[in-house]
């Protein structure tokens, strides 16, 4: 009676594993969808070839991040090797936005707040949004390697 218990917990938590790692995977469309948009209108608009690449990476990041994240809850991704690959994939690309946005928000500091303090300037919710989501791909990265 008491094993049958203990494995209760362990398919609630499978379950609800699923239903995440299902949603996630739902949201990958809407999110390729908005990244398209988003990229058509840089192609458009924006003179600088830097920006569509930026506007790039920052999509890859959200996309690789629920893709990657929908495919580990759901149990599809299984073997270490591909834990590892798929870590080592997440932390790098989220490392790589992270100096992105490290380095234009410097810019953005320097142009608009006139160089002050990087914890005054961070303290705007516009800024540290931008961070959040590199810190988030890094930490989900190294949360699949470590299992």
């Amino acid at each position: 009676m008491s094993n049958s218990g203990s494995q209760m917990p362990n398919e609630s938590n499978s379950a609800i594993s699923m239903i995440v790692g299902t949603t996630a995977l739902v949201l990958v469309l809407p999110a390729v969808i908005i990244a398209l948009m988003e990229l058509m209108n840089h192609i458009e608009y924006n003179s600088e070839f830097k920006w569509i690449i930026y506007s790039m990476v920052f999509s890859l990041t959200i996309i690789s991040i629920l893709l990657i994240s929908g495919l580990y809850l759901a149990g599809l991704i299984n073997s270490d090797n591909t834990k590892m690959g798929a870590g080592i994939y997440l932390i790098a690309l989220s490392a790589l936005n992270l100096l992105i946005r490290l380095s234009y928000l410097n810019e953005e500091r320097g142009m608009w707040f006139g160089g002050g303090s990087w914890f005054e300037f961070i303290q705007n919710t516009w800024v540290n949004e931008q961070l959040e989501l590199a810190f988030l791909g890094i930490l989900i990265g190294a949360l699949m390697m470590k299992k």
